[in-house]
């Protein structure tokens, strides 16, 4: 599917849920309505007043580069047999930074550097913001955590296993490599 299309479906599938999940009043318990403005992604309580927008969980996802290979690496939870990039959920009171420098270390025991913005995309599974960044390493031994990550490595762009389908940001991410690498 087209970008368009991909984010059209997303945030029909985020507001679906959302209403799903949010059909009663957090803070009274009362059955929740929608907005009556029907541009105002909101639901409102008729008894407390209490009114709820969709939370989005921000996620962030990382390249990393060294010495013209990327680390790519095998999730447990993957059903399909694809290698990705590292990627995980930001923890309350981090910056993407943090988070970037903290999934990296935990799944793969490296450190990187010279973190740069790459892009960002709805990630509807559910109610995520992916936010990209590219990264060089830095120092340490790769080796995967053995329990989210059970393998990993440096890969060529000759050498590549199987990779996520187009239309992700993981996969944005890793064709604007190979792009700078035919450079």
């Amino acid at each position: 599917m087209t970008d368009a299309e991909f984010r059209q479906a997303a945030n029909e599938r985020e507001v679906t849920h959302w209403r799903e999940t949010n059909r009663f009043c957090g803070r009274c318990g009362e059955v929740m309505t929608a907005h009556p403005d029907p541009v105002e992604h909101a639901m409102l309580c008729p008894r407390c007043g209490f009114t709820a927008y969709p939370g989005i969980s921000p996620a962030v996802i990382a390249l990393v580069e060294k010495d013209g290979k990327i680390l790519l690496q095998r999730n447990s939870h993957y059903h399909a047999q694809h290698w990705s990039l590292v990627a995980g959920f930001v923890d309350t009171g981090e910056s993407l930074e943090d988070a970037i420098r903290r999934e990296i270390r935990e799944e793969a025991s490296i450190e990187v550097k010279n973190l740069r913005y790459f892009g960002s995309q709805p990630w509807p599974f559910p109610s995520a913001m992916m936010i990209a960044f590219r990264a060089e390493y830095a120092s340490g031994e790769l080796k995967p955590d053995g329990t989210e990550v059970i393998e990993s490595g440096w890969f060529a762009p000759d050498a590549f296993p199987s990779i996520p389908p187009p239309g992700s940001i993981a996969r944005r991410m890793i064709d604007a490599f190979l792009k700078s690498s035919d450079e």
